[in-house]
């Protein structure tokens, strides 16, 4: 049984899908592109950062809380569905459990918001999307890292503007 607040998010995401997403969701499709109104208002009612703490800022929302919402905006256009999915889960996810606090406040917070959308780059020619056998390479340089390695697939990177990118830091672990 859900709770009141889970109710309310799983409500709010079925109005917005049914009232905003499915009437445009052909147009989207033909064009290859979601609006940039369709991400301010995602962003403005909390969806692009569902399960961020409030103080990232983010609604502070529960997993299911988030399942509930994609659920019902996957009903009104998958293809919004799957970049709401990259953008919290795993670019704002990686972010607030593994972001350093500077990077939080530049990238997270705005993210949360709806400022902009986030990608991530797992995919490898070589080895799918098997995180084990990545051979993209982060070598820590005076700057932070410098990245070696290529990907492929980058999920949202057509308009994402920042990208996590997965890599190996220390190939003999």
């Amino acid at each position: 049984m859900n709770t009141d607040i889970q109710t309310m998010i799983q409500d709010a995401a079925r109005s917005f899908a049914q009232d905003v997403l499915a009437p445009g969701a052909a147009l989207r499709e033909k064009n290859g592109a979601i609006e940039p109104e369709v991400i301010a208002q995602m962003g403005e009612l909390g969806f692009l950062g569902i399960t961020v703490a409030e103080e990232n800022g983010g609604v502070g929302a529960d997993y299911r809380s988030y399942a509930l919402a994609l659920m019902e905006i996957a009903e009104g256009d998958g293809a919004v569905s799957t970049m709401m999915s990259v953008h919290n889960a795993p670019f704002c996810a990686v972010l607030e459990r593994f972001g350093t606090d500077a990077q939080r406040d530049k990238w997270l917070k705005p993210a949360a918001a709806g400022t902009f959308i986030g990608s991530f780059g797992l995919t490898e020619a070589h080895t799918g999307s098997d995180a084990k056998a990545i051979k993209t390479r982060a070598v820590k340089s005076n700057d932070g890292y410098t990245i070696d390695g290529s990907k492929q697939f980058i999920s949202s990177a057509r308009i994402g503007a920042a990208t996590i990118v997965f890599a190996v830091t220390d190939p003999s672990a």
